[in-house]
């Protein structure tokens, strides 16, 4: 007598006798139909993952399964949810879930925490929370708007937002990143759904503009600990050149822009890590090039040849300092640059000053970013000047962290004559009070920096070369003084950075914490006083006075005088402070 399975749960025999069903099917026994409700959580689990991974078989291979026939699969995670009332705004957004159900299927099936990432509230919701607080781009002033966001758009907002969001958003910034990451992957996988351009050219166009854009966000958030970000910045260059049309008229994307902050993204990351930029200074379509007198412009091309010159020479980066890869001592590196090396600096430091003088000036008519398009105003707003001055100022600390002998973070090396400790803290002090006017501070490359000023100033502080609460700082930077106490003005102002770091819900490991660690690490250091606290007294710089020949400087001295520096406020219970210059 043969055993059937007609209940679904016993054989008919096993059944009628009342006893329980042992039934074993033959090797060659009929195939049995597949109920997942009956096995236990796992199992279901594993056949639902095999049933997703022969879909994405079938797709790739051009079987259009009807999707009844996937036994046991649930429906895309954004639609479990129940079905309700679509509002007028939810309509308008309807391009959003198409997006996302790109991102989904491009993602493994292990990405998603539980599925909550792809559930439609939270997509909806982190979306419109970047237009709303996210600060706008300094080489895209106009705030960008898309009613049909393309995936790697869409997933590089998600992430950002995230990132920057409150607790409950931030714990999923690290799969939004995994998402992001799979995503820009897919451009460089042949006939992916996401790295495939639509086939209209208006569309492409579209496409391309917009995955663009989602790679310079994410470069502007992964930089410095994402070595990747390297790559990425090339694929979107790659994008560029293909997809930015012909002729430009008022109804294009503004490709011209968007090119320069791919250069942008592309300098900053070079310039943590010593490397030669990627993107030429000059764009090889006409559509793409832009006026020598923009402000962008300008600045991008003094980066770029100096970064270009000093590429490969075995330096030690501004990055290494952070991950401990930098040589213990740099004098061998110092003691191969040559002449042409120090005409090359003083050339940059003399562009970057003539920089801030043409683009800080109060009527200087179309000097913000990309205003020579679009001069609507006879004088920059406030918010450009700030820009303006933040930019002058991080740079210019990039400029003397290449040249001088204190590169390796040692302000005190044999190697650094007193002039060059002056001039580089004076920077590093400029570069660390940044976080007192300026609130609008929010990319990688910014935090790093500033972090990099502090760890130099605390080591003036260590060595007693700190400013003093209520004093005005002495005639030189390193005076004959024992070290200074914790209450002192730089560390006044280190500690407001460090508040500024930690301002954030990111989960750990993320580059603020990073950041934080390594200044904390430092700063616990202080109070321990330092051999060169007390200094030979030969070595102090003269009184500053208008006679005083300052041709040693690279910098023009007066070139943080060029913005009213002076008149931002102080944090609180800190002095009126004045440089040693003023």
């Amino acid at each position: 007598m043969k055993c059937r399975i007609d209940n679904g749960n016993t054989c008919r025999r096993c059944h009628r006798s009342g006893v329980p069903c042992i039934f074993v099917p033959r090797a060659n026994a009929a195939g049995l139909p597949i109920n997942l409700g009956v096995l236990d959580p796992s199992q279901a689990e594993v056949n639902r993952t095999v049933m997703r991974r022969l879909k994405m078989i079938e797709d790739y291979l051009g079987f259009n399964a009807p999707e009844d026939s996937l036994l046991g699969m649930d429906p895309p995670n954004g639609q479990m949810e129940e079905d309700e009332a679509e509002t007028p705004e939810d309509h308008a957004l309807s391009a959003l879930w198409i997006a996302a159900a790109a991102l989904e299927k491009a993602c493994p099936p292990s990405v998603g925490a539980g599925g909550v990432i792809w559930h439609r509230n939270t997509i909806k919701q982190l979306w419109l929370r970047f237009h709303e607080t996210m600060p706008r781009l300094h080489f895209l002033p106009n705030k960008q708007t898309f009613s049909s966001p393309r995936p790697v758009l869409l997933a590089s907002i998600l992430y950002c937002s995230s990132a920057r969001g409150t607790p409950e958003v931030a714990e999923l910034a690290p799969h939004y990143f995994t998402v992001l990451c799979n995503a820009i992957a897919q451009l460089s996988i042949p006939n992916s759904e996401i790295g495939r351009p639509p086939d209209h050219s208006d569309e492409a166009e579209e496409w391309a503009f917009q995955t663009v854009l989602g790679i310079i966000l994410a470069g502007l958030m992964t930089e410095a600990y994402v070595r990747e970000t390297g790559i990425w910045i090339s694929i979107a260059y790659r994008l560029i050149l293909e997809h930015s049309p012909p002729h430009v008229d008022e109804r294009s994307r503004e490709w011209r822009r968007l090119f320069g902050g791919c250069q942008i993204v592309d300098l900053e990351h070079a310039s943590l890590h010593l490397s030669c930029p990627m993107i030429p200074i000059e764009a090889p379509i006409p559509t793409l090039q832009t006026s020598p007198r923009d402000q962008l412009y300008r600045l991008s091309r003094m980066m770029h040849t100096g970064l270009a010159h000093f590429t490969g020479r075995g330096l030690p980066t501004i990055w290494s300092c952070f991950t401990g890869d930098a040589p213990p001592d740099t004098t061998s590196a110092t003691c191969a640059f040559s002449a042409v090396d120090a005409a090359v600096i003083r050339d940059w430091a003399r562009q970057l000053d003539e920089w801030l003088v043409d683009f800080s000036s109060s009527n200087a008519s179309g000097s913000g970013p990309g205003a020579h398009e679009s001069a609507s105003s006879a004088a920059m707003s406030e918010q450009d000047r700030t820009l303006v001055f933040r930019q002058y100022v991080l740079h210019r600390l990039v400029v003397l962290s290449i040249y001088h002998p204190a590169r390796g973070c040692n302000l005190y090396s044999n190697s650094i004559t007193p002039n060059e400790q002056f001039e580089l803290l004076l920077s590093a002090r400029a570069t660390l009070r940044l976080h007192l006017n300026d609130k609008s501070i929010w990319s990688n490359w910014d935090f790093v920096m500033i972090t990099w000023a502090a760890l130099i100033v605390l080591q003036a502080v260590e060595g007693g070369a700190g400013e003093l609460d209520g004093k005005k700082p002495t005639s030189h930077p390193f005076p004959k003084q024992q070290p200074t106490d914790l209450t002192g003005a730089d560390l006044t102002n280190i500690r407001i950075h460090l508040e500024m770091l930690r301002r954030t819900n990111e989960p750990r490991p993320s580059l603020r914490d990073k950041l934080v660690s390594r200044l904390e690490h430092s700063l616990g250091q202080v109070a321990t006083p330092s051999p060169t606290a007390l200094r030979d007294p030969s070595l102090a710089l003269p009184p500053l006075s208008p006679s005083f020949d300052y041709s040693w400087q690279i910098f023009d001295q007066a070139s943080l005088q060029q913005v009213t520096y002076p008149s931002w406020p102080l944090a609180p219970g800190a002095a009126q402070l004045q440089t040693p210059l003023q």
